[in-house]
């Protein structure tokens, strides 16, 4: 399938990784937003944060992002509007989204997303008898691991390959618009007065 066969949005499409310091719920030490589709040489925005707790060893051996790292990074608070600009009007993909959306949710409660689709959602759809659907399992199935420049669980690059496996997954498939991407692989949104609290996952 080309590009111009497939039916984007209208509206932005974000790509989003977030690390965390491995408290429950995690605080965020790594936050990196891509840009859709990707476009050669461009870097996702990412930010370092000072968390409130210390970062444990074992959240700093999955990312490699101790606690001296963000020593003299900003706290959330200094970056809170830049990052919800990055984020306003836009939609959200994320590989596992239900874990980013809920930490970002978390730390920008009035934001909401015109919508979140979750990359590992559309990778059991379109892939179906893989024996993984982690993010690196998927990039070596589709050969993306080539493309692979900087350090995986770190958010930037988590980021960007995500966005190229999103790419690969609309044309390793039969999907012909958003709206079948939307079917297969959107988070339901629960509204305000209804909503539990957001899930914070386990990957720190």
């Amino acid at each position: 399938m080309t590009d111009t066969e497939f039916q984007w949005p209208s509206e932005p499409i974000v790509i989003v990784d977030v690390e965390g310091n491995g408290q429950t719920p995690p605080d965020l030490v790594e936050l990196a937003i891509a840009g859709f589709p990707v476009i050669e040489g461009a870097e996702p925005s990412s930010w370092l944060i000072k968390p409130p707790n210390p970062i444990t060893w074992q959240a700093k051996r999955v990312h490699g992002i101790g606690n001296s790292k963000v020593k003299t990074a900003p706290v959330w608070e200094e970056l809170r509007a830049s990052v919800e600009q990055h984020l306003q009007g836009k939609w959200f993909v994320a590989h596992n989204a239900s874990v980013d959306y809920g930490v970002m949710k978390r730390y920008l409660p009035d934001w909401a997303p015109i919508g979140v689709i979750d990359t590992l959602k559309l990778a059991r759809h379109v892939y179906p008898d893989a024996e993984s659907h982690s993010l690196s399992s998927l990039l070596a199935l589709t050969g993306l691991d080539a493309e692979v420049s900087g350090e995986l669980h770190r958010a930037g690059e988590d980021a960007r390959v995500t966005a190229l496996l999103l790419n690969r997954l609309i044309k390793d498939s039969l999907i012909k618009s958003w709206i079948e991407v939307c079917k297969i692989a959107q988070l339901k949104i629960q509204k305000e007065k209804e909503a539990s609290p957001p899930e914070q996952g386990s990957l720190w």
